[in-house]
C-alpha cells in the first residue's frame, strides 16, 4: 500500500513539474532598428504658397471635366475596386469574430429522444428494479421505452488572463484598418490608370490629326512633283520618293488608329463597362505646362501614402500575433456549464422545480508534450513580425526614391519641351521654305523630303513629350498618396 502511495506521489510531482515547465516562455527579443528618413527630398524647388498635393483628392487635382467623369465611372464600376470593398467586409467580419472571442460563448440547448433498453442490460435491469421499489412515487416511475426531454442554455468561456484574446483582437483590428487603406490604394491606382490612359488617348488623337495634316501636304508635294516632271523640271525618281513618303505616313496613320482602338478598349476595361463611348479634349486644351507641384516633406509620406499605412498596420498586426503565440506557453483557464430543465415526462418539463438541472465547472489546460510545436509557432510569429518590419521599411524607402525619380523626370521634361517646341517651329518653317525653293528650282526634292520627314517626326516627338509629362504629373500625384488623408 505504501509503495502504491509513493508511486502516485511521484507521478504527481512529475506532472506538476511538467505543468510548471510548460508555463515558461521563450525569450522575447523583438527590438527593431529604426532608420530615419531624410528631412527633405534633396531638390531645390521654388514653391508658391499653396496646399501640398498630398492633401488634394482627385476631384481637386484634375481640372478636365471629361477626365473626372471617366474617373467616377471607374470608381463605380471597376471590378478590382469593387472586390477590394468586399475584402473590407471580410476583414470587418474577422475583427468582429476576434472581438467576440473575449465574451463567453452561449448556446441554446433543446432536445428530445426516445430509447428502449434491453432487458438483459445494466440499464434495463436497473430501471426495472427502480420501478419495483416502494419508495419511488408513481409520477417518477421510469417509462419503457425511456423518453428524455431537455431545454436550456450552455456556455463556454476562456478567461483571457494572458491577453491572448485581446492581442488576437488587436491583430484583427489592424488588418481591418489595413483593408480600408487597401481601398484607398486601389482608388489611387485606379485614378492614376484612368488618367494616364486618358492622356494616352488625347496624345493619339493629336498624332492622328498631325499625320492627316502632313499627308495632305505630302499629297500636294506628290502632285507638284508630277507637274514638274511633265514640264521637264523633275524626273520619276523625285515623284517616287514623294509618293513613298506619303505612303509611309498613311501606314503610320493606320497604325495610330489601331493603337487608338486598343487604348479605348483598355480604357473600357478600367471603367468596367461595355459602353466606352466618351468625349475627350484636344491636347491643346489638356496640356497647360504644369508647374512642379508642392511635394511636401518625406515624413508626410508616412501619413499620406496608403501602401505605407498598409505596411504599418500589418506590422502592428504581426506584433500582436507574437504576443498571441507567446501566450500559448501559459495555461488557459476554461469555464463551462449549463442550466435548464430535464425530464422524461414532457408535461413536467417546465412546471416542476424538480426538473431544474444545472452544471458549472472550470478547468486549467496547459501544454506539456506539444511545447516544441508551440515554440516553433512562436519563432514563426517572430519571423513574420520581422518580415513585416522590413516590408514597412522597404516601402518607405522605395516611396522616397520614387518621388526623387519623378521630380527628376519632371524637371527634365520641362527642359526638353522648351527645346522641342522651338525645334517644331523651326522644322515647320523649313518645310515652307523648302517648298517655295523647290517650286522655283533653288532646292531639290531630297531637301524637301528631308524637311517634311523631320517636321513630322519632331511634331510627334513633341506630342510624346507632352503625354509623358502629363503622365508623370499623374505618377507624382499617386506617389504622394492620392489625397486620402
Amino acid at each position: 500500500m505504501k509503495a502504491f502511495v509513493n508511486i502516485h506521489t511521484l507521478a504527481g510531482l512529475v506532472l506538476t513539474g511538467l505543468f510548471l515547465g510548460s508555463c515558461k516562455t521563450a525569450e522575447l527579443t523583438l527590438e527593431d532598428t529604426q532608420t530615419e528618413m531624410p528631412s527633405n527630398f534633396e531638390v531645390e524647388i521654388i514653391l508658391e504658397e499653396k496646399t501640398s498635393v498630398a492633401l488634394l483628392q482627385w476631384q481637386n487635382f484634375f481640372e478636365d471635366e471629361n477626365l473626372k467623369d471617366l474617373i467616377q465611372v471607374a470608381l463605380d464600376n471597376n471590378q478590382d475596386h469593387l472586390k477590394t470593398l468586399e475584402r473590407i467586409r471580410i476583414a470587418r467580419a474577422n475583427f468582429r469574430i476576434a472581438k467576440g472571442g473575449l465574451l463567453p460563448e452561449v448556446n441554446a440547448l433543446a432536445g428530445a429522444s426516445v430509447r428502449r433498453f434491453g432487458e438483459y442490460t445494466m440499464d434495463g435491469v436497473g430501471n426495472a428494479d427502480s420501478n419495483l421499489s416502494p419508495t419511488v412515487p408513481e409520477d417518477k416511475l421510469i417509462p419503457d421505452p425511456y423518453r428524455d426531454f431537455i431545454i436550456g442554455t450552455q456556455f463556454n468561456w476562456e478567461i483571457d488572463v494572458w491577453s491572448k484574446l485581446r492581442n488576437r483582437k488587436k491583430a484583427a483590428f489592424s488588418r481591418y484598418l489595413a483593408s480600408e487603406e487597401m481601398v484607398n490604394a486601389i482608388k489611387t491606382w485606379l485614378v492614376g490608370e484612368v488618367s494616364q490612359q486618358y492622356y494616352e488617348l488625347v496624345a493619339l488623337d493629336e498624332e492622328i490629326r498631325i499625320l492627316e495634316a502632313n499627308i495632305q501636304l505630302q499629297e500636294f508635294a506628290v502632285n507638284l512633283s508630277k507637274d514638274l516632271k511633265e514640264s521637264g523640271k523633275e524626273n520619276q525618281l523625285a515623284v517616287d520618293q514623294f509618293e513613298a513618303l506619303m505612303l509611309n505616313s498613311k501606314a503610320q496613320l493606320i497604325d495610330r488608329k489601331r493603337e487608338l482602338r486598343t487604348a479605348e478598349l483598355q480604357m473600357a476595361q478600367l471603367l468596367g463597362v461595355y459602353d466606352f463611348q466618351h468625349t475627350r479634349n484636344a491636347m491643346g486644351e489638356v496640356f497647360d505646362t504644369p508647374d512642379l507641384i508642392d511635394i511636401g516633406l518625406p515624413a508626410e509620406l508616412l501619413a499620406f501614402r496608403p501602401d505605407i499605412r498598409i505596411a504599418e498596420r500589418e506590422l502592428l498586426a504581426t506584433k500582436a500575433e507574437v504576443q498571441v503565440a507567446r501566450a500559448a506557453f501559459f495555461p488557459s483557464i476554461q469555464l463551462g456549464g449549463m442550466a435548464g430543465f430535464n425530464a422524461f415526462d414532457f408535461s413536467r418539463l417546465f412546471f416542476s422545480p424538480a426538473s431544474v438541472v444545472y452544471q458549472l465547472g472550470g478547468g486549467l489546460v496547459a501544454p506539456i508534450f506539444n511545447r516544441n510545436q508551440i515554440k516553433m509557432n512562436f519563432e514563426m510569429a517572430k519571423a513574420s513580425k520581422k518580415i513585416a518590419y522590413l516590408d514597412y521599411e522597404q516601402t518607405v524607402f522605395k516611396s522616397y526614391l520614387e518621388i526623387l525619380n519623378l521630380v527628376n523626370e519632371f524637371e527634365a521634361f520641362d527642359e526638353q519641351l522648351q527645346l522641342k517646341t522651338y525645334e517644331v517651329e523651326v522644322q515647320k518653317r523649313s518645310v515652307e521654305n523648302s517648298n517655295i525653293m523647290f517650286r522655283v528650282g533653288y532646292a531639290d526634292y531630297l531637301e524637301v523630303l528631308n524637311a517634311q520627314s523631320r517636321a513630322l517626326e519632331s511634331e510627334i516627338e513633341l506630342i510624346e513629350l507632352k503625354r509623358e509629362q502629363l503622365q508623370t504629373n499623374v505618377k507624382l500625384y499617386r506617389a504622394l498618396g492620392g489625397g486620402w488623408n
